[in-house]
């Protein structure tokens, strides 16, 4: 019977898989086992919602934990498949960058980053008629974006939450205060103009974003 040890990583996140030592690395293992990142956040944080003219529906978030002094991204985002609509091609993340990658005030952020080679990018295709997937390691992604206070509104919001697309669902509890944005910049190479994101704030309120990526079946 073969030994499998499980994984984790704590921290500013927690990052959970099954990982059979002597197969394959610990990419390869994530992506066949599936994961769960969990990002804590105590300060502020920017998100938005990624499309673009080709059909893409997805999000973004850059995060704070003040308390470590670490940044987190996470992403997740689905395109038609050019030549087949019955497939979904869907681009996910989740994971620590360099805290010089978002900057942040109370009316702006600013996200500048190509994912290191330690944060995993999966890219994943799915079926929307079967229900069937199959997600693999992908290329490092780029996004240089800001984020500015447009004066459209304010929330203070106490929620929790549920996400699910394709594979990943994202979960999430907590309060902040939010402000309206605008976004600018690129993504994934493609251009964002005037995208509908917000400025977040937990005042001193700390909450975790948890990300789980279904294994291949």
């Amino acid at each position: 019977m073969r030994s499998v040890a499980k994984v984790c990583w704590t921290g500013l996140l927690a990052a959970c898989s099954l990982e059979s030592p002597s197969e394959t690395d610990s990419t390869e293992q994530a992506v066949r086992n599936g994961s769960v990142t969990k990002i804590k956040v105590d300060g502020r944080s920017a998100d938005l919602f990624l499309v673009d003219d080709a059909g893409t529906n997805g999000f973004l978030n850059a995060s704070q934990d003040q308390i470590a002094n670490t940044v987190a991204l996470d992403f997740s985002f689905a395109t038609p498949d050019a030549t087949d609509p019955d497939f979904l091609i869907l681009f996910q993340g989740a994971g620590e960058i360099p805290n010089s990658a978002f900057t942040t005030t109370g009316t702006s952020a600013h996200l500048a980053v190509t994912t290191p080679t330690t944060y995993l990018v999966n890219r994943c295709v799915l079926n929307i008629v079967s229900g069937e997937f199959s997600c693999a390691p992908t290329s490092p992604l780029t996004f240089d974006l800001t984020w500015a206070k447009n004066g459209l509104g304010s929330v203070f919001e106490h929620t929790r939450r549920r996400e699910i697309l394709g594979p990943v669902t994202t979960k999430f509890h907590g309060e902040f205060t939010i402000l309206t944005a605008n976004v600018n910049g690129t993504w994934a190479g493609r251009s964002a103009t005037n995208l509908a994101g917000n400025l977040l704030d937990t005042e001193s309120r700390t909450h975790i974003r948890e990300i789980t990526v279904v294994g291949n079946p």
